[in-house]
């Protein structure tokens, strides 16, 4: 996947705070348009907005193919050297994809995926 490719996949599937110039309020830097909104996701009411640099654009664009809006958490956590949320769910969707990460990581094949018998435990 090309980095075009992935702003696009991204941007198609609204993950960016807008999503065309045109959706920008005055005031907001063309950075929007790669930004994700992460208001109230990692404290309640709190305003978070995290720009995915171009060099991002592919792992971002696979993770969030892989695992939908977990795979968009567990980035922007490793990103902040593995920041938690106060929400108990947001926590296991980043430790899912953590856990499967590590299982892709060790296991590269995914024919040696599928018939790999690992177990883990989400949750505290």
């Amino acid at each position: 996947m090309t980095i075009d490719e992935a702003r696009e996949l991204l941007r198609k599937a609204d993950v960016f705070y807008a999503n065309s110039p045109e959706e920008l309020f005055e005031g907001d830097s063309p950075q929007d348009l790669q930004t994700i909104n992460f208001n109230d996701t990692w404290g309640w009411a709190s305003a978070w907005g995290e720009h995915v640099p171009d060099e991002e654009l592919e792992r971002v664009a696979d993770l969030f193919w892989r695992y939908g809006w977990c795979g968009i958490l567990y980035w922007c956590s490793e990103r902040h050297e593995k920041m938690k949320s106060e929400f108990h769910d947001i926590n296991r969707y980043v430790q899912f994809v953590r856990e499967e990460e590590s299982i892709r990581d060790a296991l590269p094949g995914s024919s040696q995926r599928a018939y790999a018998k690992r177990v883990y435990t989400l949750g505290e």
